[in-house]
């Protein structure tokens, strides 16, 4: 298993973040259009550089940022809830550079990262909130399959949605 705070890439174009990204991370999931479909305690527009670093240095979550040609940060992608004895972890991930939409970006990053496995693990689960139609083709396009639902478990925009649940299945490293 690779161990956190290594230098090298976790796959091309994909670096892990670091506490000097931290400030430029908070800005984005702070960001209304991203933060509505995070999950309910990141939802709150109140994330803080200062949380960011936390996150980075917890040993069951790895935050990676995917960036562009000239290494400019678009977007993110975190696991949590890493159990490297079972091999498996949750996905979630946010486009930052919103001028950048709709081009497939964020599917290949995870494709790539997943791909690389930096982890080692067995199989990533994700969830999305129904509405959320282009993080359902992201997800889709970047190998993930539909697993099941959970009835009415999101809320976005004051009305209840289910809550679509996914895997990937990955190649041990």
């Amino acid at each position: 298993m690779a161990q956190h705070g290594s230098a090298e890439p976790l796959a091309p174009g994909i670096r892990r973040a670091e506490p000097e990204d931290a400030e430029l991370i908070a800005d984005w999931l702070n960001r209304p259009a991203i933060r509505r479909y995070l999950a309910s305690n990141l939802r709150g527009g109140d994330m803080t550089a200062a949380l960011v670093r936390a996150a980075l240095r917890r040993p069951d979550q790895l935050w990676a940022l995917f960036c562009d040609d000239r290494d400019a940060p678009l977007g993110l992608i975190a696991l949590d809830s890493i159990d490297a004895v079972d091999g498996v972890a949750n996905l979630w991930y946010a486009l930052g550079d919103e001028s950048r939409a709709g081009q497939g970006l964020t599917s290949q990053a995870l494709d790539r990262f997943l791909g690389a496995n930096p982890l080692d693990l067995a199989t990533v689960t994700a969830w999305v909130g129904a509405p959320n139609t282009a993080s359902l083709r992201c997800l889709a396009k970047a190998g993930f399959h539909e697993i099941g639902r959970v009835s009415n478990a999101f809320v976005v925009d004051g009305a209840r949605h289910d809550r679509v649940l996914f895997e990937r299945r990955l190649a041990a490293t």
